[in-house]
């Protein structure tokens, strides 16, 4: 133990300085000359993470202009201690069975002076309320419909993924029934490692934790990572820098959004990744079902999750007789960001001139750049030059804004108040039921803590890119907006579920 509290105390302070340091990127104006990216498998672009089909921008070919050399040292030496000096230490105890007194030891006062304590879900002060979870939170987005009574989350595909030693397979579907008079859902059965166990079931504590520790780490690894960051934020990326000239109205867009990604997946990807890296100790999966995973979850991105109205539409939670507050939020974010897209493309694209309807057609870099999009995204976007409206491409455009804010938030730094309660979430599932030993439970509220650092906010003034006086007004109004919307948010009482616009991130990495 004495070893224990040596390593714990020594990474600590590491993921302290890493916090503390941290500040939120300067969004410079886009340069004039830009080297075309050209992405390549994971295996050749970094040959520690054996993937084949996520394609990603080579540490060689990371624009100049986003490069932050202390950052890139601050990784390297951060992976080399991971080799020399692990976080992880074997043979641990578990931590306290106070889930308050787990948290304090690993989550200690220098760090909660930077940032405040998670707060417990409602739905996790007793047996977890899947039905709630359903509907409020981070894994609303699974709920699917089945039939006029019946939802269901269906995660049975990572039993497909080889385990760690001594832990169950966390592969899960449950079904959920609607209660039309409390206007909610009700979970009725788990189908997981345990077999069928109803709500009357002695197993049912212990079936949701399968199906919470399974809906965790999909998040985590699949929703977030892999299609947040490598299927959807560095494909945006690459396509807005190889196709769009630096005074393109539509490249200023996108910029605040697009800025700083590729280092950040480079660096980032290498720490979590990696043998040793975060991925594989504090999750469920060995290095190689880790990275089948990620080939797998690449090729199966559905970029429309970007869309929470035709999202929710495809699910069949919209409508559907029951309350749906994370659905209703997300889709009041989106609306903000449509609104803004459309009245910035009306400036440059007019929609009712003689010239509007046809000028997305005949702008060369806006066709070049939705053709590469289609290319470099698994599935497409699902719109195409040759389809291409004008509202379709503005519904278009909004949607990569959400994805790198608001998507980005509620599959990441959002999970704070939610992964850390490890008595009804479990980051593994052992097969007797113990909790996490102190080396994965601490490595689990280390890798949140840093999804928490301090970024540029959206609703920070981005007007310097601006090619006009028109544009910057649109870009005005647009932080009027998400004022308004939040001033609104702001006369209900806090809900650890909602998701706030000053929360947002402007992109994945700022």
């Amino acid at each position: 133990m004495l070893m224990w509290r040596v390593r714990r105390g020594f990474w600590n302070l590491i993921v302290w300085l890493k916090f503390a340091a941290n500040r939120p990127l300067d969004i410079p104006a886009p340069p004039g000359k830009r080297r075309v990216i050209e992405p390549k498998p994971m295996i050749e672009a970094i040959p520690e993470v054996p993937l084949h089909n996520v394609m990603v921008c080579a540490r060689a070919d990371i624009p100049r202009d986003e490069r932050v050399r202390r950052n890139t040292l601050f990784y390297r030496v951060q992976v080399w201690l991971y080799s020399v000096f692990s976080p992880m230490q074997s043979g641990l105890p578990p931590i306290d069975s106070d889930p308050q007194v787990a948290l304090k030891q690993a989550y200690t006062r220098p760090r909660r002076r930077l940032f405040r304590a998670p707060e417990l879900p409602a739905e996790y002060l007793g047996t977890p309320d899947l039905g709630s979870l359903a509907v409020r939170g981070p894994f609303a987005g699974y709920t699917t419909r089945v039939d006029d009574s019946t939802w269901v989350w269906d995660l049975r595909m990572l039993d497909d993924y080889q385990h760690h030693p001594g832990l169950l397979k966390i592969g899960s579907r449950v079904l959920f029934d609607r209660d039309p008079v409390r206007r909610s859902l009700r979970a009725r059965r788990i189908e997981c490692a345990l077999g069928s166990i109803e709500p009357t079931d002695p197993l049912w504590t212990q079936a949701c934790k399968i199906v919470l520790c399974g809906a965790s780490t999909h998040t985590s690894l699949v929703r977030h990572f892999n299609w947040v960051h490598l299927a959807g934020g560095a494909q945006l990326s690459i396509a807005t820098r190889n196709n769009f000239s630096a005074g393109h109205p539509l490249c200023r867009l996108l910029w605040p959004y697009i800025y700083g990604t590729q280092q950040s997946n480079d660096i980032v990807t290498r720490g979590q990744m990696a043998r040793g890296g975060d991925f594989e100790n504090v999750f469920s999966f060995t290095f190689g079902g880790m990275c089948r995973l990620f080939d797998d979850g690449y090729l199966s991105y559905p970029h429309l999750v970007n869309d929470p109205e035709a999202d929710g539409e495809a699910r069949g939670v919209r409508g559907a007789g029951f309350d749906t507050p994370t659905q209703d939020n997300l889709e009041a974010l989106f609306d903000v960001m449509h609104r803004f897209v459309c009245n910035y493309l009306a400036i440059y694209y007019p929609r009712n001139s003689a010239t509007g309807a046809d000028a997305v057609h005949n702008d060369a870099e806006t066709l070049a750049w939705l053709e590469e999009l289609n290319t470099l995204v698994p599935n497409g976007v699902g719109v195409n030059p040759d389809d291409v409206t004008w509202n379709s491409f503005a519904r278009l455009l909004a949607r990569q804004l959400y994805l790198v804010t608001a998507q980005h938030d509620i599959l990441g730094s959002h999970m704070w108040d939610y992964q850390l309660w490890t008595h009804r979430q479990p980051a593994r599932v052992y097969e007797d039921f113990r909790r996490e030993p102190l080396d994965v439970y601490q490595r689990l509220v280390n890798a949140n803590y840093n999804l928490n650092v301090h970024r540029r906010s959206l609703m920070d003034d981005f007007t310097h890119l601006a090619l006009d006086y028109r544009a910057k007004a649109v870009m005005l109004q647009f932080q009027s907006e998400l004022a308004t919307l939040q001033a609104a948010m702001d006369s209900q009482p806090r809900a650890v579920w909602r998701l706030d616009p000053r929360e947002l991130e402007v992109n994945i990495n700022a």
